[in-house]
Order: C-alpha cells, then sequence, then structure tokens
C-alpha cells in the first residue's frame, strides 16, 4: 500500500496527484483551469455565479488520468476529494441536478429582500430569522458556526432559492467535493465536519448540523446531507469513472474534506507547533487547537472573536484569520495598473507579466518601502467588515511602483500575522515553525521574506505543489487503512525519507 489520488476540485483550478508514500514524494501531477463557469455576461454584472458541474467532473477524471499517466501508475490504493466547500447544487430525490452548479462567487444574497425597511438584503433577513448576532465592527454569525454569515454560503444559498420558490419538494444539496464523491462511488452526497462548517449552519463545537437554526430559517433540514467522519470510505469508485481515470474499478474513495484543511494537512508535518499561511486568490494564516476548552469561558459560546473556527481532520480545529488579503490584495494593484496602461493607450499588456513586474519592482526598494504604509482592506478587515484600503507615507520620491507593491505586500504580511497574534493571545500558545503554501508565495520572493520578517521565524514552503490535494490524497490513505490517522499521515509523509 504506498499510491494514492488525490483530487482538488476548486474555483479557479482542478488539480490530481499521485503520491508514494513508500517514496514520501508526488510521483505524479495534472492541473486545468476550471473552464466550466456559464455565467453570462449580464448576469455576472448582477453578481451570478453558476457553473456546470458535468464540466467539473470531466475535468476532475482527466487530471486523474493524466497525473496517473505522469505517474506510471495503473493502480491507487484509494482516493481522495477535496475542493471549495461552499456553494450549492440543488438535486432531485434521484440524485439528478437541478438547475446549475451556484459558486461561492455568486451574491444573489446581496440584492435587497423585498418588503424590507433600509434596503435589507437577503443575507440581512436571513441572519435576523436566524437570530444571529453582529459583533461590534464584524460581520453577523450564528451561535457557534465558527465563521460569520456570508454571501456565496451554501445555506444562504439555499434559503435565496427558498425564498424564490425553487426548491421543489423533495430536492437535496451538496457542494461540488461533496457531488463529486457520490458522482464518483454512485452514492448519495453526504459531508463530513469540514466540510459542513461552509454550509453557514453547523454547530462546529457540537459537530452536527443546528436543526433548530435550519428549520428556524424556513428550510427542510432533509435539505442537508448527513454528517459523517472524516478519512472513512465514501464508496468505491463506479467502473466507468475508473475507465475514464485509468484506474480499476472497486477502489475505495474517501468522503470529501475541505480544501483550507486539507491544504493544512498537505502541507504541516508538525501541527502542533506550526503556523501555517497559505496564499492563493485569498490568505489564510492558521493555527491547529486540539482542545478548545482552556480556552473557553464556561458556560458560555466559544469567543474566537473575527477570527474563523473551522473543524479540523478527524479531531481538533483550527483557528484561522481568513480571506482579508491573499493574492487577490496585489491583483487589485496589478489591476489598477492595466487600467492605467490601457488609458494611456497601452492597452496590450500581459496581465501575469505585470503581476511579476510588480514583484520585480518591489524587490528593487528596501525593507519598510521607505515610509509608503498600507491598510489592505480593499473588501473590509478583520475586525471591521466596512474597511477599506488606504495609503499614507507618501512622498514624491517614494511615490513610485516599486514602493506602492512593497508597501502593499508588506501590509499583506503584516495582516496575516495578525491573526497568529489574536489566536496566541486567546491562548492557542506560541508556534516555532512557519509554514507557507499555495501560488501567491510560490511567485512571490517578496512576500515570503516579508512574512519571515514579520513572524520573525524562517519560513519552510511546503515541499509539494497542490497542497490541498496532497492532503485529499492522505486522506484517502488514512482510509485505506495505511495511518491510523491524519496527524500520522502528514507527520510521515512530510518528514524527510
Amino acid at each position: 500500500m504506498s499510491r494514492y489520488l488525490g483530487l482538488d476540485l476548486g474555483s479557479t483550478s482542478v488539480t490530481a496527484v499521485v503520491i508514494d508514500t513508500a517514496a514520501r514524494a508526488v510521483t505524479g501531477i495534472s492541473s486545468r483551469a476550471n473552464d466550466a463557469e456559464l455565467t453570462s455576461p449580464a448576469d455576472r454584472a448582477r453578481g451570478r455565479s453558476e457553473w456546470d458541474f458535468e464540466r467539473m467532473l470531466a475535468l476532475s477524471l482527466r487530471c486523474a488520468r493524466e497525473a496517473c499517466e505522469g505517474s506510471g501508475v495503473e493502480a491507487v490504493e484509494a482516493v481522495g476529494v477535496t475542493g471549495q466547500q461552499k456553494g450549492c447544487q440543488v438535486l432531485a430525490g434521484d440524485g439528478t441536478a437541478i438547475g446549475p452548479y451556484i459558486g461561492w462567487q455568486d451574491r444573489r444574497t446581496a440584492e435587497p429582500a423585498p418588503g424590507q425597511a433600509g434596503g435589507a438584503t437577503w443575507l440581512d433577513l436571513m441572519a435576523e430569522r436566524g437570530g444571529a448576532t453582529t459583533p461590534s465592527g464584524q460581520r453577523p454569525r450564528f451561535t457557534d458556526s465558527g465563521c460569520p454569515v456570508a454571501h456565496g454560503f451554501t445555506v444562504p444559498l439555499l434559503f435565496w432559492l427558498q425564498q424564490a420558490g425553487e426548491l421543489p419538494a423533495g430536492a437535496h444539496a451538496g457542494t461540488a467535493p461533496e457531488l463529486l464523491v457520490a458522482r464518483l462511488t454512485g452514492t448519495r452526497a453526504v459531508t463530513d465536519p469540514t466540510d459542513a462548517a461552509g454550509w453557514g449552519v453547523f454547530d462546529v463545537i457540537g459537530g452536527v448540523w443546528n436543526g433548530d437554526l435550519v428549520r428556524q430559517l424556513g428550510l427542510d433540514p432533509s435539505l442537508l446531507p448527513e454528517v459523517v467522519r472524516s478519512c472513512r470510505p465514501g464508496g468505491r469508485l463506479r467502473p466507468e469513472m475508473a475507465d475514464a481515470m485509468g484506474l480499476r474499478p472497486d477502489v475505495p474513495v474517501s468522503v470529501a474534506s475541505g480544501d483550507m484543511q486539507c491544504s493544512y494537512a498537505g502541507a504541516v508535518a508538525d501541527r502542533d507547533a506550526s503556523v501555517a499561511v497559505n496564499v492563493g486568490t485569498a490568505g489564510q494564516c492558521s493555527v491547529f487547537v486540539g482542545d478548545l476548552e482552556p480556552l473557553r469561558t464556561p458556560g458560555q459560546p466559544f469567543d474566537h472573536g473575527w477570527l474563523e473556527l473551522r473543524p479540523y481532520i478527524e479531531q481538533g480545529h483550527l483557528l484561522a484569520g481568513l480571506g482579508v488579503v491573499g493574492g487577490r490584495t496585489l491583483r487589485a494593484l496589478r489591476d489598477f495598473v492595466l487600467t492605467v496602461a490601457d488609458a494611456l493607450g497601452h492597452g496590450d499588456s500581459d496581465p501575469e507579466g505585470v503581476y511579476d513586474d510588480l514583484v520585480r519592482c518591489a524587490q528593487a526598494v528596501p525593507a519598510g518601502a521607505e515610509g509608503v504604509l498600507w491598510d489592505p482592506s480593499f473588501t473590509g478587515g478583520g475586525t471591521d467588515a466596512s474597511a477599506r484600503a488606504s495609503m499614507t507615507g507618501l512622498t514624491p520620491q517614494n511615490f513610485t511602483i516599486g514602493h506602492v507593491a512593497r508597501g502593499l505586500l508588506e501590509a499583506v504580511a503584516r495582516e496575516l500575522h495578525g491573526g497568529y497574534e489574536t489566536a496566541r493571545q486567546m491562548g492557542a500558545g506560541p508556534r516555532t515553525m512557519l509554514v507557507g503554501s499555495g501560488n501567491g508565495l510560490q511567485r512571490n520572493p517578496v512576500l515570503r521574506a516579508a512574512l519571515a520578517e514579520r513572524f520573525g521565524m524562517p519560513l519552510t514552503m511546503a515541499p509539494n505543489a497542490g497542497a490541498a490535494a496532497v492532503g485529499a490524497a492522505l486522506c484517502g490513505a488514512v482510509a485505506a487503512g495505511e495511518y491510523p490517522d491524519i496527524a500520522a499521515a502528514s507527520r510521515r509523509f512530510l518528514s524527510p525519507a
């Protein structure tokens, strides 16, 4: 037992890896852009994000075949699955899709709800009906849900569909990774706690759906999938799926786990000593907490401030600063540069080339950006949802693209470090190892250096690309019995051979 396939069905790309646990190495990898979006320009302009799940399935099968062929593997012991654990596909009782897959970027719940005072949105209406609280400066949240009530979460989308009369009787729903497992195995979609947390109504402390809240929102609890434990077989590979992947049928497929948690499992060998930073489109800073009781006030809901509390795979939780900054922060500067170039008649610049140019210009500027300071909160800050970005400290000498870019990257590092400091103040304890992953770090030496400086410890990059897919493959290895649990899987696979 040594070879496992991991699939990461993301909204930007689909990635498959083959890992060899005996060699402790990734031996095959394939990644393709997720080009399954169906949204028309008009619908995109009004905040819709709709996708073709059948296309996403086909991309997953193709990447799996390419990864196996690149690895020279004709058989794997198990398949693990991860992906973006938000969004929504409505299904009939027989599993047939009803309508398109609604992606996590969808903002139909941001539209004004009819008959509500002050332009209250559908999300506002849902929060009110569910009795959400709104801590000072933060977004509304339901008790023990671990995260704010947010656009693109699965249950807010279901709430909108219910209010719009678009949920037929007997329907149920699933997210992309949950549906991928169901289609690979021919079973009804189930969820594990790491995926369920992205629905918005999961009790992350009790490990169950908040059934009273679901009914209070006017939803039928049967819409929600059964919650099962992580790293258990969800079924076996159907012959037609196995044939498309170039594998034998009946291979066990682990239930899906969340991409954030799988990325952590695929990057961090020692979870008790590490703080993990992942920078892709969004950015995350996470620490593992095995026991929440020392951090809690007895008899009170767990107060995790602006941090999110995410169930970890099998046991424990991640305290995470999520979504405030990330690759999209520098993308905002890149897009501004492209807009200026277009306005000046130089609109033929390559967007990816401009990104690399910004990093190169930032490298030519000393640390500290000679006084240029950013607040990078383009879409709200961790402690203030209404915050917006700003820049100060400009002089004629430092008002250059290199200084502006360097200042922004250092601000990203500062915000990510703020998540770690908040977790420490809550009692999570100091960490001695800083582990990085994600394309936003792989491509950006300035951000890597800024993070190491801000955290005060060397930054070690995850040893393999596609950390989330690697983590999914490790979940498959646990489901197949090679490792006793995900902690042992990460420790053994990621440690030097």
